[in-house]
């Protein structure tokens, strides 16, 4: 190998690059002095050039290195006044380049460019471009100030590593099926989006930091994709990571303190995101919108001031293994037709609800929690919720609040201490429930037309009426139990309908089942040890009593006042602590095949007030003395007995 050295000193023998490229065989390195060399050189052989960094060179023209051309480039600061051109192989070690004097500091053109402990600054308007299947590597390279972007790269790949971005519009942007990889890099300080994907173009990163930019950290676009391993996105004034229209998946990454959101899906996009952190973002940690979709798996969805993820426009959405934590607003919103799965999740601590369903969304949850949110833990309005084996506890509103048409099943589910009822529905919403139950609190209100369907499930221990119905509500309980209550069992009033059957109701402190200018059907089933009364049925309310045990209740077993009406069939009223039946009022008991039985008071079929009771092929006992009593207009007819008063 052969030194040629250059200078542009009076005394040297060699002045320009063009005359030692001349001379130089294969191999020979080129050793050039500071200064300013004017020329346009075109390297043909394979050579190195190196100089002193202390002494800058300047170039006032162009450097071509041809297809076959190779170069290496040593240990020195450059100052090109036009760009570098290169379709063969450069490589550049130890390099300073100041773009000051240049638009375009270096071009790659088909060519080949490594880089190695360079510096890249100045460039008014981008510091490097590759088009036409070019590729650059980069290790541990510096970029900053570089006008309108570091980077732009078309239809050509990049790789590169332990390096650092900052100070331009963009850091890098890529487009027309280019492909950039990089590992822990540095990205920060740019007053656009940092890094741009667009048509078919590619981004893999592993280890990065990407922070400090004024527009979107990664935005992809026109069928882009990008794939992050154990990269940190913060501190941007858009959304940190928006697709659109393209591919992604996330892995181990950190997406936090944005000011506008975290992640942003629109038109079409898709992804999957795993065990990564979505924290402290002001408007929302993720949204998806137009029909894009997502699957997050072991997954943080905290402390944002707004919400924590939204669901748009026909948007789906699977959680596996993903935490909702002290979100300002709605930890998880799904609405306009979207669709959202959670399995063995956790929405918990929310300042406000857990999850909001609208506008014919739907939203499936299996084994998941929701605990301790500041309102209800999921909101339905007009749209679809199914829950299956989930537990909703301690939130400080309903545990779920239905309305306006909302449909809602639960299955094998369990609620308790929620401060408000535990299910509230209102304006047509339908709720059926399956093998659950609910503890503590108010278990189910609805009002306005709503549809109830209850089997298998139990209520107990609540603080309150445990299933109050209001205003033409419809509710059917078969097989379950109600138990152990504060106030009533169930309530129904104003043109409301219950049909129980199958069921067992016992141990309430109110009257345990009250039915106000509404109707019910009770078969089959059992109403027992009540510390009042068994039914109140009263206000032009309407019963039927079949196959049933009625028993062991302080007050009057079975109560009928306003204009009421009940029929009883096949059923057995005993034990009574007062009369087993007290019709007042105009209303009337008709009673069949029934057994009735009170050793504690006297007088235990009562009439009063221009009421009446038929009692057909029944069996009356009263061991303390009087079974019948009657006043004021009314009227006890009995198979053995007949009373008039």
């Amino acid at each position: 190998m052969t030194m040629i050295k250059v200078s542009t000193s009076i005394f040297s023998k060699i002045k320009t690059v063009k005359r030692a490229l001349e001379k130089a065989q294969r191999g020979d390195q080129l050793l050039l002095a500071g200064g300013k060399y004017k020329e346009t050189i075109t390297i043909h052989e394979h050579v190195t050039i190196s100089g002193h960094l202390t002494n800058p060179v300047l170039f006032e023209g162009v450097m071509i290195i041809p297809k076959l051309g190779e170069v290496t480039v040593e240990n020195m600061a450059i100052f090109p006044t036009m760009q570098m051109i290169v379709e063969g192989d450069i490589t550049f070690n130890n390099c300073v380049f100041n773009g000051l004097l240049t638009n375009v500091i270096l071009s790659l053109n088909g060519g080949n460019a490594t880089f190695e402990n360079c510096t890249f600054s100045n460039a008014t308007e981008v510091a490097i471009a590759l088009i036409n299947h070019s590729h650059a590597s980069f290790v541990n390279c510096t970029f900053d100030n570089n006008e309108k972007a570091h980077l732009i790269v078309e239809n050509s790949t990049v790789a590169i590593t332990n390096s650092e971005f900052s100070n331009a519009r963009h850091a890098i942007w890529a487009k027309s099926q280019s492909h950039v990889t990089t590992e822990n890099v540095i990205i920060h300080h740019h007053t656009g989006t940092q890094i741009i994907l667009q048509n078919e173009s590619g981004l893999t990163d592993c280890g990065s930091t990407i922070e400090h930019g004024e527009g979107n950290g990664i935005y992809a676009t026109e069928n882009a994709s990008v794939t992050l391993s154990k990269t940190t996105l913060q501190h941007h004034h858009l959304p940190q990571l928006w697709i659109q229209k393209s591919k992604f998946q996330l892995d181990h990454c950190q997406i936090q303190h944005g000011n506008e959101s975290g992640l942003m899906l629109r038109e079409y996009a898709e992804g999957t995101v795993s065990n990564t952190l979505f924290s402290s973002h002001n408007i929302a940690n993720v949204q998806l919108t137009m029909e894009s979709l997502l699957h997050m798996t072991d997954c943080q969805i905290v402390h944002c001031k707004g919400v924590g993820i939204q669901v748009r426009e026909k948007s789906i959405l699977n959680f596996v293994h993903t935490t909702f934590a002290e979100n300002d607003l709605s930890q998880l919103f799904v609405t306009e037709k979207s669709i959202c799965s959670l399995k063995d999740s956790t929405i918990k601590e929310g300042k406000q609800v857990g999850i909001f369903v609208d506008k014919e969304a739907s939203v499936s949850l299996v084994s998941s929690v929701l605990a301790k949110n500041d309102n209800s833990a999921v909101t339905v309005i007009g749209a679809e919720l199914v829950m299956m084996e989930c537990e909703l506890r301690q939130n400080k509103g309903n545990g779920i609040l239905a309305a306006n048409e909302a449909n809602i099943t639960i299955e094998n589910c369990q609620f308790h201490d929620n401060h408000m009822p535990h299910i509230a529905g209102k304006e047509h919403a339908s709720v059926a429930i399956h093998n659950s139950e609910f503890t503590g609190g108010k278990s189910i209100f609805m009002v306005d037309d709503c549809r109830l369907d209850v089997q298998d499930s139990m209520f107990q221990n609540a603080l309150g009426t445990q299933i109050e119905l209001i205003g033409r509500t419809k509710a059917t309980i078969h097989r379950s139990k109600v138990s152990g209550g504060t106030g009533n069992a169930i309530k129904a009033q104003n043109n409301s309908s219950v049909h129980i059957s199958e069921s067992q109701i016992l141990d309430h402190q109110m009257p345990q089942i009250v039915i106000n200018d509404s109707s019910l059907i009770f078969k089959n089933s059992e109403l027992l040890q009540g510390e009042r009364n068994g039914f109140i049925i009263e206000n032009n309310a309407e019963a039927f009593i079949q196959d049933s045990f009625i028993s062991n209740h302080k007050f009057p077993q079975i109560w009928i006042d306003l204009d009421s009406t009940v029929e009883l069939s096949a059923t057995q009223v005993i034990e009574g602590h007062e009369s087993d039946f007290y019709v007042q009022n105009r209303s009337f008991l008709y009673a069949t095949d029934c057994i009735v039985q009170n050793d504690r008071f006297n007088y235990n079929v009562q009439a009063i007030n221009h009421s009446k009771i038929e009692l057909v092929r029944t069996s009356v006992e009263n061991s303390m003395g009087e079974k019948f009593y009657s006043e004021n207009n009314s009227h006890i007819s009995h198979t053995f007995d007949e009373v008039n008063d």
